[in-house]
């Protein structure tokens, strides 16, 4: 019988890293497909309690798909004393650590699990989506075997926000919702998870600008009236332009964090479109 989710503390010589393990429901069609799944909050925040993170991994493991959530540290704010899960010294590239020692342990684990090696996929939303895409970039620098695929929802991918598209300046024309992201705010989210001595490092820490032969097919789920959509618009192009697969579009009528709403539709409706694109 395959147990409910439950946490598993990798804890070696290195520092202990919490993960959320969600086995793929037994009455779904088994796939051996698996999701290694980061959730957001500009790098200082968020946790596997927040819906963006179990609600998206409960809801695509009843569809078959097995997920790992990451517990991965947290940059401090600047002006902070402490942060959660976070001493002072946490920047970039710790939390991306994180994230690709968890990759490394399913990718031990892929039996125990019941995850066909071909069928692993990252993931990740808003700051977790910049984690997913720099740990395939390093997966391929390192000749390291890839994802499968990449599934991003409202990415943030660039350490400065894209020009908008007219259309997405229309889609934000009076749309004043607390939480849209300003070109300041996101310099700001950049510049604090790689600190200020690493400001000279905000190519290595963000996909977007990279050299993006050999990504693997990517997804790119933006929210309609969200200002971090031209970041997701903009790498799509980029995966483009390197001759790379991608899919993307947005949620109509949502805003950033739509799948931190697990009560609305919208979020039912990213669900299925992911689990569909991950099932193929």
């Amino acid at each position: 019988m395959i147990p409910p989710e439950y946490d598993l503390v990798l804890d070696d010589e290195r520092l202990s890293l919490r993960l959320r393990i969600y086995p793929a429901d037994a009455s779904a069609k088994a796939s051996g497909t698996f999701l290694l799944w980061l959730h957001g909050g500009g790098f200082v925040g968020g946790s596997l309690d927040m819906p963006e993170s179990d609600a998206v991994c409960a809801a695509l493991a009843k569809d078959g798909i097995t997920c790992v959530a990451v517990e991965y540290r947290l940059a401090p704010n600047f002006g902070a004393r402490r942060a959660r899960n976070a001493p002072a010294a946490v920047r970039f590239p710790l939390p991306l650590d994180d994230c690709e020692r968890a990759w490394q342990w399913v990718r031990n684990k892929t039996a125990e699990l019941g995850i066909d090696p071909e069928r692993m996929h990252v993931g990740g939303a808003s700051a977790g989506g910049a984690l997913a895409s720099t740990l395939v970039l390093r997966l391929l620098r390192g000749n390291a075997r890839p994802p499968a695929g990449v599934v991003l929802a409202y990415p943030l991918l660039h350490p400065s926000l894209p020009p908008f598209s007219d259309e997405l300046r229309r889609s934000l024309r009076g749309f004043r919702r607390l939480g849209t992201f300003t070109a300041a705010s996101v310099r700001w989210m950049a510049r604090n998870y790689v600190g200020r001595d690493g400001i000279d490092r905000l190519p290595e820490a963000f996909p977007g600008g990279a050299d993006l032969g050999g990504f693997p097919p990517a997804l790119i789920v933006n929210s309609e009236r969200d200002t971090l959509r031209a970041s997701g618009e903009a790498f799509a192009d980029e995966l483009r332009a390197h001759g790379r697969p991608v899919e993307e579009g947005f949620e109509p009528g949502t805003s950033h964090g739509h799948l931190n709403r697990p009560q609305k539709p919208e979020f039912h409706r990213s669900i299925r479109t992911i689990s569909s694109w991950l099932s193929r």
